[in-house]
């Protein structure tokens, strides 16, 4: 089995840790599984792993760049 590199895990510890503040660690988590299943239900063929990866991260990435928004979410205070 493949390990993830420190400076992966410490990205997405950062990652995890902005997303959990912005968003409350309960609608995350809520978010990024409802996602994971959409993935898995949508996806025809395998996914290519980018660093063992998996749908979960897939999901947490795309939550992150703001390709999927997590429903309630308050409008960014820095866009405004």
């Amino acid at each position: 089995m493949r390990q993830p590199s420190r400076t992966g895990s410490v990205e997405q510890s950062e990652k995890l840790d902005r997303l959990a503040k912005r968003f409350g660690k309960y609608v995350l988590v809520v978010g990024v599984a409802k996602r994971a299943h959409d993935l898995k239900e949508r996806v025809r063929s395998p996914l290519e792993s980018s660093g063992g990866g998996g749908l979960v991260n897939r999901a947490i990435d795309e939550i992150a760049r703001g390709d999927v928004k997590i429903r309630g979410e308050e409008p960014d205070e820095e866009s405004e």
